[in-house]
């Protein structure tokens, strides 16, 4: 199995629940207490993953015996990091039904550019840093089994 098989696992999960969360939102007559509901699932599975890579597959790779894959590796957590940041920000802008309600377009924009950024970022994990990470050097031999 791959290192990064949980990572990729995730990463379609995560599509899964965006994807939900985002027809809710944009549903004539939606559900406000359904998205908040959405929304913290949504949430509570990217804390999990970003967790994951944060102390697992960056760390690895940015001890990777290859400077050029160390370089790499550093480059997309420099560039990407602040992304999972942005949905906690959402998250707490928007934490009731009741202010969701409120502000029905204002939260619906901003949660399309949050979730447009945060797939962005999975695909570019996806077609920079796993490939990495599977790669048979790299030092994750164990994540896969132990992250699972």
């Amino acid at each position: 199995m791959a290192a990064t098989t949980t990572f990729r696992r995730q990463h379609r999960e995560l599509q899964r629940l965006a994807a939900e969360l985002s027809r809710a939102a944009l549903t004539p007559g939606y559900d406000a207490d359904r998205i908040v509901v959405l929304l913290r699932r949504f949430l509570g599975t990217l804390r999990v993953h970003a967790a994951m890579e944060n102390e697992a597959l960056y760390p690895a790779l940015l001890a990777h015996a290859d400077p050029d894959v160390r370089a790499r590796a550093r480059a997309l957590h420099d560039e990407l990091g602040p992304l999972y940041g942005m949905m906690d920000e959402l998250a707490a802008r928007w934490d009731g039904a009741e202010v969701i309600d409120a502000r029905r377009i204002r939260f619906r924009i901003e949660l399309a550019r949050v979730l447009a950024r945060l797939g962005w970022r999975m695909m570019r994990e996806d077609r920079e840093l796993y490939p990495m990470a599977d790669a048979d050097d790299a030092p994750l031999g164990t994540l896969s089994r132990s992250s699972a």
